[in-house]
């Protein structure tokens, strides 16, 4: 059972109690244990990559290279170009 990315968007609606994402997100936060990843040069070289291949912004591109390298189980987004670049990995946690 892999970890959890978490794009810093969502994290941004918690701290800033956005009126209509903060409690949504800040829930499903709540079934997490926050933990750092590595980030090795292969993480960065990937992300290189994935630049190129979907025209994502540098700070994305790490988010899904890291998910990718550490084999995680979901990249928790609500940023519609990563999901699109991340494929199955990516979760929208404010769908529904």
């Amino acid at each position: 059972m892999g970890s959890i990315i978490v794009d810093s968007c969502l994290v941004t609606y918690v701290l800033e109690h956005h009126p209509r994402h903060g409690e949504r997100v800040r829930q499903a936060f709540a079934q997490e244990n926050p933990e750092g990843l590595a980030m090795p040069e292969e993480v960065y070289l990937q992300a290189a990559q994935l630049r190129a291949r979907f025209g994502l912004k540098s700070p994305d591109a790490l988010h899904l290279a890291t998910a990718i390298t550490h084999d995680c189980r979901a990249l928790w987004t609500a940023d519609g170009r990563l999901q699109r670049a991340a494929g199955a990995l990516a979760v929208n946690v404010l769908a529904n």
